[in-house]
This record gives structure tokens, sequence and C-alpha cells, in this order.
């Protein structure tokens, strides 16, 4: 597949603004929880909402999973530092010969040791790169747009008053905070201004809780409620409500009440993000794009009504009803758009002189089991639990078929092979006893003999097969 068709696919996730939208327009509701699964999407959703809001909020979106930070460093100071980043990137010119400018110097100077941009950075590139941009996990493009403008800064202002006053002056928190909210008021001009922290849960626990405190609710001698910190009109919190609690308990005890700590941290409830609904609409569309070399075989199994796709979206869409670690999530489900998997490769389908469903539908059937190992993180052992899931969670119709029957037979063709051209068919495996000519599959549980789904059959067959790992064995072409 092309690969500028890969970068520009998209899921369409507009239907999910508004819920979202009225959420954020609730009156007094500046602090925002924003909860949901780890891979589901937050991300991109809130990309995507707020760039189609543009006009309306003026965003701050920061990942404090990127600092490269020890636990007894303020993670506060990295967040007032990126927030100047990200103002001098929207083209926010800090006015010279006022102490608040001379303090930004100083707080750059002083705090992440930025002589070396002093003497030009733009000049030695990566070998001067300053100390502060690689722990803040920014690109070398960030590090020099900052350095020119600051040497602009350098040049244009009073600099014997500035080194003066560096010399003067060691640390200038207090001040920077007044720099940031002075600022901020002054590049969202009518917009609201929104804080995004994003991927809160994967940061040092003490790093979390030491930026919760700071974001948290702080009210006057009177009971009044303050204005968020740095005067931001609204701070997101992007992580996992259930995830921060259980990083509580762990560090607090399982007794200690978790409700009355998180309730400080948001103005409402917490808005829980769920996609499903979407996701699973668009699964056909992904599979559509994912990226395949051997497109001369592959082509057409994984076209609208080929094996290949039937029998991925057959497990993907079970697995999107799942939950806990075993639920499909979007970044999963996007590995094979955003990365060429090993299972579509050249050379992995093997065409035969005589071509028929016998040498076609077990290749099929490997290389998508293949591909779903790739899918769920590459280790065999969680693809057969999401499956086991999958099976016990199982919604049956009665008498439904489909392909099942079909793939059924070529799995047992290999864990139990048979004869398939005999006119009476059937047989046995483990504790089912398969007709297959009178659509009639019986099991044995309790000591009685149950009719079953051809559903279960066929993942009770996937799971040994996938366990014994028939899907590594090269299939016989002629």
């Amino acid at each position: 597949m092309d690969t500028t068709e890969e970068k520009i696919f998209k899921i369409d996730i507009t239907d999910l603004f508004p819920k979202f939208e009225e959420h954020l327009n609730i009156q007094g509701n500046s602090r925002i929880i924003f909860s949901g699964k780890f891979g589901i999407g937050k991300t991109y959703f809130l990309n995507e909402f707020f760039e189609n809001k543009k006009d309306k909020y003026e965003i701050f979106h920061l990942f404090p999973v990127n600092y490269q930070i020890s636990s007894n460093e303020d993670m506060v100071q990295f967040l007032k530092y990126d927030i100047l980043i990200e103002l001098l990137k929207k083209g926010e010119v800090f006015n010279k010969g006022n102490n608040l400018d001379k303090s930004f110097v100083n707080f750059i100077k002083d705090q992440w040791n930025t002589n070396s941009i002093l003497k030009g950075t733009i000049k030695n590139t990566i070998e001067l790169l300053p100390f502060g941009f690689d722990k803040l996990g920014k690109p070398l493009k960030t590090a020099l747009e900052v350095d020119k403008k600051f040497q602009e800064f350098k040049l244009e202002g009073d600099t014997t008053e500035i080194d003066k006053f560096l010399k003067e002056n060691n640390t200038e928190s207090d001040v920077i905070s007044e720099i940031i909210k002075k600022k901020i008021q002054e590049s969202k001009k009518e917009k609201e201004s929104v804080l995004i922290l994003d991927d809160l849960e994967r940061i040092d626990p003490e790093h979390i809780f030491r930026i919760l405190n700071v974001f948290s609710a702080h009210f006057d001698l009177h009971n009044n409620e303050l204005e968020n910190k740095f005067g931001f009109d609204k701070i997101i919190l992007v992580s996992d409500s259930q995830n921060l609690k259980s990083i509580f308990h762990h560090k607090y005890g399982s007794d200690t009440d978790s409700n009355g700590y998180f309730d400080k941290f948001f103005s409402i409830e917490v808005f829980q993000f769920e996609n499903k609904e979407i996701v699973t609409n668009a699964v056909d569309q992904i599979i559509s794009h994912f990226q395949i070399e051997d497109e001369t075989n592959l082509k057409e199994a994984l076209g609208e009504s080929g094996f290949l796709r039937i029998f991925l979206k057959n497990i993907l869409l079970n697995s999107l009803e799942l939950s806990g670690k075993e639920k499909l999530n979007l970044r999963q489900l996007l590995k094979g758009i955003k990365f060429p998997l090993r299972a579509f490769g050249n050379g992995s389908y093997k065409k035969g002189i005589v071509e028929g469903r016998d040498q076609a539908v077990p290749q099929f059937i490997n290389l998508s089991i293949k591909a779903l190992v790739s899918i769920f993180g590459g280790i065999e052992a969680d693809l057969l639990s999401v499956l086991k899931k999958v099976k016990d969670k199982l919604i049956v119709k009665k008498n439904e078929y489909g392909a099942y029957k079909e793939f059924s037979k070529y799995l047992l063709l290999t864990i139990a092979p048979f004869d398939k051209n005999a006119e009476n068919f059937q047989l046995k495996w483990s504790n089912y006893l398969i007709d297959f000519n009178n659509k009639m599959i019986t099991k044995i549980e309790n000591e009685q003999r149950i009719e079953v789904n051809q559903k279960i059959l066929f993942f009770d067959l996937l799971i040994e097969y996938v366990q014994e790992r028939h899907y590594l064995e090269v299939v016989d072409v002629w």
C-alpha cells in the first residue's frame, strides 16, 4: 500500500464530538478528567476535536511522560518550561526591558543550563543541544526554533541589564508563573485557554500526585474557589481514572478514600470516553488499509468477500466486545495500517500449479493467525487469552454457520485428519461429535450430550490449533 495513503488514513469520529462538547460547555466546568482505557484513542480524539474547534480554544497539549527526569526533580518546573516553549511556538513575543522578561531568561539559564544557547546552538546543533530540550523530549527542530527566538531577544534587548539581572537572581519560580499567566491571557485573545496533560498514568507515581495536587481545586480564606493554575480557563487531565485509583491505593493503602481525594481534580464528573461503536463500524475500512507487500496473492483475499478478511474481521469484532486486558483497542487495531505486518510480506503465500480452496484456505488461516499475534502484541499467549475470553463471551445465534463451517473443516483437517470426501461425514474430536452433512454438532458436558453452535466448535478448534502452533507449519502446495 502507498505510504502516503497510510499517513492520511483517519477514522471519522465527528459523531463523538457533541457529547464531549456538551460536557466541556457546562458552566463552571473548568477542571476535567478525560478517562478511557489505554490505547482507546483518547489523544487522537482530543487532537481531532480541538482542531475542529480551534477558533474557540487555544490549546496547550503536553505529554509529561516524555520528560526525562528523576523522581526527586520537580515535575511542575518542567511543565512551566514546556508551556513557555508552546507559547514561543505560537509566536508569542516576550517584550524587552522589564523584570518579567528578564526572569524568563533567568529561568531558562538557571533551570536548564542553556549557556550553550547564548553561544549559538544554531551553528552547533546536536553537540550543543540544551539539557532542557533533551529532558523534555523535544525534537531538535523545536530546540533550534526557540534558540533563534532567544538569540533575537538577546540581540534586541538591553544585554547589560539582563546579564546583571542573571547574576543577581537565582530563582524566579513565582515570577515565571506570572509570565506564563500573562502570556496565556495575551495568546488566547477571544478564545478559551485549555491545558491538556496527557498520558498521566504512564509517569512515575510521585510525579502524578505532584501534578494532581498542583492542578487541583484551591480555595481562599472565604472558601471561594480560586482560578486554575497559570490562569487556564480549562485544564484537562487525560488518564484511565480506574488506573489512577489503583495507583493511589497501591501508594496509600486499599482502605484510603480515593473518591474524596480525586473529587477535587474535576469540577463536575469524570468524562468517560467510549468509541466502541465508531471503531466497530470502521473495522472493514481499517482492514482495507492494511499494508500488504504481497498484493498479487493477498489483495483479493483481503477484499470484501475474501477469506483473510472474513477470518480477521470475525476475531477483531469479537475482541472489541471484551473487557479488561484482552479487549482490543484502537492502537492495536491500527497496527496493520501503521506498520507492514510480517504475515502479509512477500513470499508469505505459496502459490501452487493447481489453485483451489484446499491450498488457499489453510494458508489464509495461518496468515490470519500470524497477523493477529502481531496485532495483540506479538505474544502468542496473549492471543490465546483473547480467543479463550471471546469463546466464553460468545453471543450465539441459532443455526449460525456462515464461514465458521468452512474454517472449522480446515482446522479439523490438521488437528484430526479425516476423509473430507466421505458421503456420510461424522467425526469425533475431543468431546465433540460432528455431523457436518446434517449441520449437527453435539458435545458432552456434565455427562450429557448437548447440541452446540458452530461458533463454539470453531473457537475450540482455533484455540487448540494455536496452542499446538499448527499455524507455523508449511502448507503443502502442488
